[in-house]
């Protein structure tokens, strides 16, 4: 334990505190948006949303490295390709009447593609596996800054726009009766969703993500059924796993992003078979 306390408290070593407290951060935008697309089953267009964001990778280090465009990061990379991804999959899902998983699929895979097709022709040696599985070395003091901003906006918005989300949720056609702008709030969410996968792509990684920003809803739902109270309880969980799967990546000397996600996992499957032995006694009882 002082071992960890030391590593935590290092000014030399700050990536391991940077880690945690990103951890912490970004767990309420998870929990949060995680809420509204597990609730609306919008997993599969989010899951599409974070591969295409290699796109934005690739292109963003391939200039840095061939042009020497200082000013384009990939974090900006992955900003904008996940943005235009949010807003392709909004109209695909509005106007095209047929084969929208078919379409959805696509780019999600030509995401991944022309990604990686960037990293190729970029000079030196660039490491994919550091932005698809995550890496603390990539999180530094920006990181923290912007994550706190997007804390701010995303808790703005679900205060802001909760009884339409929530009727949006849970009754899409009674939301459109009621005319709440069903199609603004689709568009809303899926690049609510973009912006948190690029703001935790560091930790990790823009292909586990995605159990991330669910596994914790999936948890909660087994407890809690208002949807407020569900946002609370995955973002209190998504603490405890983030946390917990930093600590055990540093004990283990392993990848934080697996292990963070694994955790989530073990969690989620010990919370089933105890909601399953408890349904089982009052069944007896």
């Amino acid at each position: 334990m002082d071992e960890l306390w030391r590593a935590f408290m290092d000014p030399y070593f700050p990536f391991f505190r940077y880690a945690f407290v990103s951890g912490i951060l970004a767990s309420v935008s998870f929990g949060i948006v995680g809420s509204y697309v597990v609730t609306k089953n919008m997993v599969s267009l989010v899951g599409a949303i974070s591969h295409s964001v290699l796109a934005g990778v690739g292109l963003a280090l391939f200039l840095r490295h061939r042009f020497q465009i200082e000013v384009i990061t990939p974090f900006y990379g992955a900003l904008s390709a996940g943005i235009l991804s949010a807003f392709i999959i909004s109209f695909v899902s509005k106007y095209l009447t047929g084969r929208q998983d078919a379409v959805i699929s696509a780019i999600w895979a030509v995401g991944m593609a022309v990604g990686m097709i960037f990293l190729a022709y970029t000079p030196g040696y660039i490491d994919p596996m550091s932005y698809l599985f995550g890496s603390t070395m990539l999180i530094t003091k920006n990181e923290i800054k912007n994550l706190i901003l997007l804390d701010i906006v995303i808790l703005g918005i679900a205060f802001m726009y909760y009884p339409q989300f929530w009727a949006y949720c849970f009754d899409e056609e009674f939301a459109r009766v009621r005319n709440v702008p069903v199609f603004f709030l689709n568009t809303l969410l899926l690049v609510m969703s973009a912006v948190t996968v690029v703001m935790m792509m560091p930790m990790v990684g823009i292909i586990l993500v995605l159990a991330q920003l669910s596994i914790p809803v999936l948890i909660a739902e087994q407890f809690v059924t208002r949807l407020s109270l569900l946002m609370l309880c995955s973002v209190m969980l998504c603490m405890l796993t983030s946390s917990i799967g930093l600590v055990g990546s540093y004990k283990l000397d392993l990848p934080a992003g697996p292990i963070i996600v694994l955790t989530s996992m073990v969690v989620y499957i010990c919370s089933s078979i105890f909601i399953r032995i408890k349904k089982r006694i009052r069944k007896y009882l």
